[in-house]
């Protein structure tokens, strides 16, 4: 009888347990920004460790999401304890967790303990930590950065296992047990006992290191005040990224020598970033930043506007290294300004190095230099099928060949008198072309250097001993549709030259050349329109052709009543925009609204909703 009545109770024991939630975490207090972490009792109820919400480390999905701050200490009930260590799978399968700051109070990180957690990409780990458990960060995909403190003494196995790892920065002066464990792809230390690491880079003072407005550097010669730029942060705080010659920390001002590799790698959340400093662009640098929009590095030996779009490279730059601006897939345009020494461009590999963005126009401003196989995707603009206008001034000497194969939307090209040859099949592909100038000093265009480039209408040539071409070169142009215009007292020697010949249409002039006599690009913006009202016309004008005008008309005050608006003008707003250009600055004029002044379009006594209709149809647009 008391044996049923034992065996009755254990198993409603048993039961209930089933049906209740059993909790592993002791306590649970939140964070001053509201974030609840969970936290067990060690070291006899004295100390505290990170751990999970529920019994087992999966009872709860995401128990951890977004920006995650541990703090030193916690207090509770009265009393503060110090958090210690991060426990055994404490942020396990935490995919929503995209940052989290440890303290310095932490001597421990478990095994498991952000196993899985596919949105943390940086983590700097404190130098009070001396272990770091197997699998800690098993599977942290996404995981690009990471610091190890100058404490830690032992790495568990496959601790980073599955990461992304591209940059991990050493601060011991002693390899840690297991510290292959943890080889990124780029492996800064401070001495050469790191004999298990790959693509080591020694700096001497890398304890040293200071982050300054998101981005990380290292000081290379304290004693010359000079430093490099390693890392970057991956948050909110890294949309605008400056780098300037000089950063100061702590009053005292460092000369930027170098940007290393993969500076941003994969961070998608800078948007803009400039930097100053000369010289390379480490491999990899952008790499990944899909929300890229302008990226001006170097000189800015051009006029361009602080809310330029694309990749401007300034004349003190002279390489760009491998994957650079890979999926970077917001980047409209590129202007290499003009330079007397060369720039070396690298590639995506097999791909030209900026396949993945999509150019609208390219200004070439001195020569370039790249590898020209295959293996190395030819040129770097090969088959960028976006790409409309191209321009090359006279600083540039030669078109590669298959520069610009394959461009199938480009429409026009201008190209200076520095060029001497155009390559084999440079422009082969280019469906889409239109118009074509080329300098004076060209002297050959290589074989099929315009094949299946059929729409082509307009050829401005400014060589007066027409250019030897190779077998095909002009063959696919249609002589129907396509104007070929040559130098004053030329036409003979045109008339007379290999497939110069074939053209029905030829004339002596420049054609519809536009007149740049300086070189220089048009500052890569569109001048801003000007407005006018001429015989009840309203006109709009542009210093830079061929532009489109977008314009809008608003009322002073919008709170009218009914049909009635009640401030006494109208005002009218334009922009100019072109393709390879930045939208102008925009122009705007108030129109008057008494009766019997222009802004009383309909003549009822009062600017209304009609007037707005009456206005949009007198607008002419011009391009002139």
């Amino acid at each position: 009888m008391k044996k049923q009545s034992f065996i009755t109770i254990l198993l409603t024991m048993l039961m209930s347990m089933v049906g209740a939630k059993a909790f592993a975490h002791d306590i649970a207090v939140a964070n001053s920004d509201g974030v609840t972490i969970y936290y067990v009792w060690i070291n006899n109820h004295t100390e505290l460790a990170v751990s999970y919400e529920g019994y087992y480390w999966d009872s709860y999905s995401n128990d951890y999401s977004g920006d995650v701050v541990i703090p030193e200490s916690v207090e509770y009930n009265g009393s503060t304890y110090k958090v210690t260590s991060i426990g055994s799978s404490a942020f396990y399968g935490c995919s929503g967790l995209t940052s989290v700051t440890i303290p310095n109070s932490v001597t421990s990180i478990g095994s498991s303990a952000f196993y899985g957690c596919s949105g943390l990409t940086s983590v700097t780990i404190p130098n009070s930590v001396t272990s770091i458990g197997r699998e800690a960060f098993y599977y942290c995909s996404s995981l690009t950065s990471v610091v190890i403190g100058s404490g830690v003494t032992s790495i568990g196995g496959s601790a980073f296992y599955g990461t992304n790892l591209k940059k991990t920065i050493w601060l011991t002066n002693t390899p840690p047990t297991g510290y292959g464990n943890v080889s990124g792809a780029l492996n800064y230390v401070s001495n050469d006992k790191f004999t298990s690491l790959y693509n080591t880079i020694q700096y001497q003072f890398l304890s040293s290191y200071f982050d300054v407005d998101g981005v990380r550097y290292v000081p290379v010669k304290p004693s010359e005040k000079t430093c490099d730029a390693i890392d970057c942060v991956y948050n909110e705080s890294a949309s605008d990224i400056k780098i300037a010659s000089t950063v100061v920390y702590k009053g005292v001002s460092m000369n930027v020598k170098k940007i290393q590799p993969y500076l941003c790698f994969n961070n998608k959340y800078v948007e803009k970033l400039e930097i100053e400093t000369e010289g390379s662009i480490g491999e990899y640098s952008f790499y990944g930043c899909s929300n890229l929009k302008s990226a001006i590095l170097g000189n800015r030996n051009i006029n361009i506007s602080d809310d330029f779009s694309g990749i401007f490279i300034g004349d003190n730059i002279t390489s760009i290294g491998n994957f650079v601006f890979y999926d970077c897939t917001k980047l409209d345009k590129v202007i290499i300004s003009d330079r007397e020494g060369e720039l070396s461009l690298e590639s995506n590999g097999s791909s030209p190095l900026f396949s993945s963005c999509p150019l609208d126009y390219v200004y070439i401003g001195g020569n370039i230099n790249y590898n020209k196989t295959s293996n190395y995707g030819y040129s770097p603009f090969y088959r960028n099928t976006s790409l409309r206008a191209v321009e090359i001034t006279d600083k540039e000497t030669e078109i590669s060949d298959n520069e610009f194969y394959g461009c199938t939307n480009l429409e026009r090209v201008t190209i200076g008198d520095g060029i001497t040859a155009i390559g084999n099949w440079a422009f082969s592909g280019c469906q889409s072309l239109k118009y074509f100038a080329f300098g004076s000093q060209v002297a050959t265009i290589g074989q099929e250097a315009f094949s299946d480039c059929a729409a082509v209408t307009e050829i401005i040539s400014k060589a007066a001993t027409p250019p030897v071409c190779g077998t095909q070169a002009l063959d696919d142009i249609n002589k129907w549709d396509c104007k070929l215009y040559v130098p004053d007292g030329c036409m003979a020697a045109y008339e007379a030259a290999n497939q110069w010949m074939d053209f029905f249409f030829k004339e002596e002039g420049e054609g519809t050349a536009t007149q740049n006599p300086e070189g220089q690009p048009e500052t890569g913006k569109c001048e801003k329109p000007t407005i006018t009202i001429t015989d009840g016309k309203i006109h709009f004008a542009c210093a830079t052709e061929g532009v489109t005008y977008t314009y809008h008309v608003t009322a002073s005050d919008p709170s009218g009543v009914g049909n009635d608006i009640a401030p006494s003008s109208l005002t009218l707003t334009v922009y100019a925009s072109k393709p390879g250009f930045e939208n102008s600055d925009a122009a705007s004029i108030e129109i008057a609204a008494s009766a019997g002044v222009f802004g009383d379009l309909t003549g009822d006594g009062k600017v209304d909703v009609a007037d707005h209709v009456k206005l949009s149809s007198i607008i002419m647009e011009q391009s002139e």
